[in-house]
């Protein structure tokens, strides 16, 4: 059963009602996206889902158990229709919605010019792969939250890296205290670019970014290396070229061995690696 309030029950009962499906996007540097699919904004619970692109959806189906729902978004745009001042289509096809959390909800009202009266949760999961993107048109699988629970087991085993993840609950540590405001240098590409970053070489490879202001803010990315003099490489490309001027925090990486733990971050005591233990052919 769908949580509902019993004023929106009451106006379901009746009959007379419009609705309209809302979108929230959340990117995976935490911005928020809110569109709507109805011809004019509609709001709910004090946010305001504007008109976004042309979106059209499979039908959805609830079953009881775990099996992992899935839901293909079929999304139409043109090249005014922006996220972070890139054209929707050109951020997707950079994978600037690798990761995001969606969720969709139908909002209900009397009238189109009274408030909303309730929501209901129609999907919530996140992007799991982008389909065809073939000129103004995309096509984005979500799959319910569920998918995680498809995680190999067991997770942990005897190995010489750390088992925890930097910056993770096991680890510990706060990632401000080992992060820098960075300033772009030079334009550079979707996959590099020069900063005012210092700090020696490798210190940031393996670590992520995070942009602050320009096309990409809200946006982060993997650091593939930093070369100590201000380069840095990604990953992945970022959603649109960076230009100088813009801003962003870079958090210090780490490759999980026993020196970086103790050298960089002073945090032996957090340490998940086994790097004594023989390797399975010694232990014959």
């Amino acid at each position: 059963m769908k949580a509902s309030t019993p004023q929106l029950r009451a106006l379901l009962a009746t009959g007379n009602y419009v609705w309209a499906d809302i979108w929230t996007i959340t990117l995976n540097g935490g911005t928020v996206i809110r569109w709507t699919s109805a011809d004019r904004a509609v709001t709910a619970y004090g946010q305001t889902f504007a008109l976004g692109p042309a979106i059209d959806r499979s039908a959805i189906s609830e079953k009881v158990g775990f099996e992992v729902a899935t839901m293909v978004v079929n999304l139409d745009a043109g090249d005014d229709d922006l996220i972070n001042d890139t054209p929707i289509i050109q951020f997707i096809a950079n994978r600037g919605l690798d990761g995001a959390l969606v969720r969709l909800e139908r909002a209900f009202k009397p009238t189109w010019a009274d408030p909303t009266t309730g929501t209901v949760i129609r999907f919530s999961g996140r992007v799991t792969s982008i389909g065809n993107i073939v000129g103004t048109h995309a096509e984005i699988t979500v799959s319910s939250h569920l998918i995680l629970l498809n995680i190999n087991v067991p997770t942990e085993l005897y190995q010489v890296p750390c088992l925890h993840s930097v910056y993770d609950a096991g680890c510990g540590l706060d990632p401000e205290d080992f992060a820098a405001t960075g300033i772009i240098a030079s334009g550079g590409s979707a996959l590099g670019f020069g900063s005012n970053l210092g700090g020696g070489a490798g210190i940031y490879s393996q670590g992520r970014i995070a942009f602050l202001t320009g096309a990409n803010a809200g946006v982060s990315r993997s650091v593939k290396t930093f070369d100590g003099a201000g380069g840095v490489a990604l990953i992945e490309p970022l959603p649109a070229v960076p230009a100088a001027g813009d801003t962003f925090r870079a958090y210090q990486g780490c490759d999980l061995t026993m020196a970086t733990c103790h050298d960089r971050f002073n945090n032996l005591g957090h340490l998940k690696a086994t790097p004594f233990v023989p390797i399975p052919q010694t232990t014959l």
